[in-house]
């Protein structure tokens, strides 16, 4: 094992992190907050660092293993019949990647939130429930199985729910608790997906009698290659069928994780948190889970794919399906981030258009692509939401100045409302920088992180044939146009023109502890691309492949062919892998690119070019047919026509079917009433007219032998004498008789 025997202080630490800040770090901050959040804070901040340093450790391991894949076994789990589970963590490309990215990003968040969070009442909760985050991620991308995974997938959820609603007693101007019912819309909508991933564990299990990962594989390609039919009692159905099913429940799943349409509406509500929140969770971690299922089970997805197995009444297969939920969604979610003024719902919508990028290459098979952009996102997207809580810290220190320190229950101000930000490039001009960087990065400029990995999604559509893909390249071509537009259009409310509040007169710099891992972000977003540089021509790469000498040029797809396993069956013909290409597709790069500089042009130069000279002005795209996404379609979906159908439905199942029928028909009427009359029966005619009578008689026979004896009983010698007398004359006459009869 060795080196690899390390690997479960990556979920140690963290949770020593729990026990320290759950315990004792309230009495810490309680006693002295200066000190007792800096022993808070970088308690936790060094916890997260040292699982950061087991994942190095554990890369490192592996490029000295030749990226063999290893379990490190802690203990068996669950063990009843064929049903075994083992609590074991899984080392191999795939997993240290994600642990690399949780532990790495999330590091540089917990410090970033140690300034961000300084002065909260509830400092300490706040680190206890980060590094309990940790925890559940950290086990969700190591487990080996299934199970183990869907362990951390709970977790998280759990973990989001907690740290959305984490200002639960926060309300808006009708006096709801607006945090506290984002958290609950989270957690709801995510319960969807789960139910989702149980049925699709339970038909794995049923199919394979199995739910680790390798040898559901193995299996799962077993069966396939032999033809093999899977029973169902009396019926049977193709593999192809049933991986079908079990794919298509895995994109529900991640559908509710990873914020893809229908279930996506969380997310943006889920910005109600605090903003390392809003970075950890819900821009470079959680909601990256859906994608990290679908690569580990690329196997499932691409034999779906070979067999031709289509969705009956869609006549498309699973994976085409995943494809087009995530162009679909991000073109949407796009769509909608034009309409929004809150700096933190723009990135939130814009979170989910680049999960539908991720999704989206997966369902094409770009599997790395998938994960090259999974990790850029990371980087840029921290960056961004980062970058956002900077600003709302900025301008809430200018309000906390003019209103001189007193709070007014009537003061409306919202320092997320970029309408009344402006000029803050001044004001903040280190805040400015990193956030350029990170918003050029999103729009795909080059040669900064962003345009590599969504250029190679871009190019993965544009050279496969076929209408899915075909399609697929279109929508996502045209939501990298609306990205570059959204986020030009926020650089100019936020940072450019004059301030429109005198909050954002008097805001400033944010400290040194949360601007420097800003830096370190923002130098990531500007190298990342080197992750996975492609060729710049089909020749450099056939020379590159003729010496086996590749340099840097695709690392991260050389080092996650080791655990993607279709790259295998694919070389030896069992399957047939999309092509991904190796090197620079040019027209697609020079499209992207172009598309790109022009949306930014048009949204800083054209559009808003005169905007915003006062906060209350209207928005130049109101009033075209764009500003209709206003409405949030699916949110108003749900809320108008969903919620409203679900709380008659809960009314009716619980007044009608519960209360009435159940409660007062079965239970009153007939389980009680029946129990009653049954019971009356047994006391008054059973227990009173049968046993009672019974006893009763007994007694009352007893006593009349006893009165009859009792006349027997004179009390004088001569009655007696004269009995014993005729009983003598009696035995006599018994004994004496057969005698003289004889």
């Amino acid at each position: 094992m060795g080196i690899f025997g390390l690997a479960p202080l990556i979920l140690i630490f963290p949770l020593i992190g729990v026990l320290f800040n759950g315990l004792v770090g309230r009495r810490f901050v309680a006693y002295n907050r200066q000190t007792g959040e800096k022993w808070s804070g970088w308690f936790a901040s060094l916890m997260a660092l040292a699982a950061f340093a087991i994942a190095v450790t554990m890369f490192f391991g592996l490029r000295a293993h030749e990226f063999h894949a290893e379990i490190v076994l802690l203990f068996d789990w669950i063990n009843v019949g064929d049903f075994y589970v083992p609590w074991a963590i899984q080392v191999d490309t795939l997993s240290v990647t994600m642990m690399l990215v949780v532990t790495g990003v999330g590091s540089l968040i917990h410090i970033y939130a140690i300034g961000y969070m300084h002065g909260d009442p509830n400092f300490s909760r706040f680190f206890t429930y980060l590094n309990l985050f940790f925890f559940f991620m950290l086990i969700l991308v190591t487990g080996n199985n299934y199970l183990m995974l869907f362990v951390g997938w709970e977790g998280v959820g759990l973990c989001s729910f907690l740290l959305i609603g984490f200002w639960f007693d926060r309300v808006n101007e009708q006096g709801e608790a607006m945090n506290a019912n984002a958290a609950r819309k989270a957690f709801v909508a995510n319960r969807v997906g789960d139910l989702a991933m149980i049925l699709a564990m339970s038909l794995t299990f049923w199919t394979f009698k199995s739910l680790e990962f390798q040898p559901v594989f193995d299996s799962a390609v077993e069966m396939f290659e032999s033809g093999h039919m899977v029973h169902f009692g009396l019926f049977e159905a193709s593999l192809g069928g049933v991986l079908t099913a079990i794919t298509a429940l895995f994109l529900a799943g991640a559908a509710g994780k990873s914020a893809q349409i229908p279930l996506y509406v969380w997310l943006p509500d889920a910005m109600a948190g605090p903003t390392p929140v809003s970075a950890l969770i819900h821009a470079a971690t959680m909601v990256t889970s859906g994608i990290y299922l679908i690569v580990r089970s690329n196997v499932l997805f691409e034999i779906v794919r070979e067999s031709g197995t289509v969705i009956t009444g869609l006549g498309i297969s699973s994976p085409d399906l995943v494809a087009l939920t995530g162009a679909a969604t991000a073109l949407f979610a796009g769509l909608i981030a034009f309409t929004q003024y809150d700096i933190k719902k723009v990135l939130a919508y814009s979170t989910v258009s680049q999960l539908g990028f991720m999704i989206a290459a997966v369902g094409m098979g770009a599997y790395v692509a998938g994960m090259f952009h999974l990790i850029t996102h990371a980087f840029f997207k921290a960056l961004l939401f980062l970058g956002s809580g900077s600003v709302i810290h900025g301008m809430e220190h200018g309000h906390h100045h003019i209103s001189h320190g007193h709070h007014d229950e009537n003061d409306t101000f919202d320092p997320q409302d970029m309408r009344t930000m402006g000029g803050l490039r001044h004001k903040m001009p280190t805040t400015f920088a990193v956030y350029l960087i990170g918003s050029l990065a999103l729009a795909g400029i080059v040669p900064l992180a962003g345009f590599w990995s969504k250029d190679e999604i871009l190019a993965h559509a544009s050279t496969n044939d076929g209408t899915i893909f075909t399609v697929v390249y279109w929508l996502l071509t045209i939501a990298a146009f609306c990205t570059a537009f959204y986020m030009g259009r926020q650089l100019k409310m936020t940072f450019f023109g004059e301030p429109r509040h005198e909050a954002a007169e008097h805001a400033h710099e944010s400290p040194p502890i949360m601007t420097r891992p800003l830096m370190i972000l923002a130098a990531l977003a500007v190298l990342g691309g080197l992750l996975n540089l492609p060729y710049f021509s089909q020749t450099a790469y056939k020379t590159a492949s003729e010496a086996h000498d590749y340099g840097i040029n695709l690392a991260l797809e050389h080092w996650l062919e080791h655990s993607i396993e279709s790259f295998h069956l694919s070389e030896e013909g069992i399957i047939h892998l999309p092509h991904t290409p190796t090197w620079v597709q040019f027209d697609v790069a020079i499209i992207s690119t172009i598309l790109a500089v022009l949306a930014l042009a048009a949204a800083i130069y054209l559009v808003y070019r005169n905007r915003w000279q006062s906060a209350d002005e209207r928005d130049p795209l109101q009033g075209t047919p764009i500003w209709w996404m206003a409405v949030l379609p699916f949110d108003t979906l749900y809320m108008k026509g969903v919620i409203p159908l679900f709380n008659r439905l809960a009314d009716f199942l619980g007044y009608t079917i519960d209360w009435d029928l159940w409660h007062n028909f079965v239970h009153e009427r007939i389980i009680r009433d029946t129990f009653v009359v049954f019971a009356n029966f047994a006391s008054d005619v059973l227990d009173k007219q049968g046993v009672d009578g019974l006893v009763n008689g007994a007694g009352q026979a007893a006593r009349w032998l006893a009165g009859g004896l009792r006349l027997s009983q004179t009390g004088y010698a001569r009655t007696y004498a004269l009995s014993i007398l005729l009983g003598t004359v009696a035995l006599l006459a018994y004994f004496l008789w057969p005698v003289f009869a004889g």
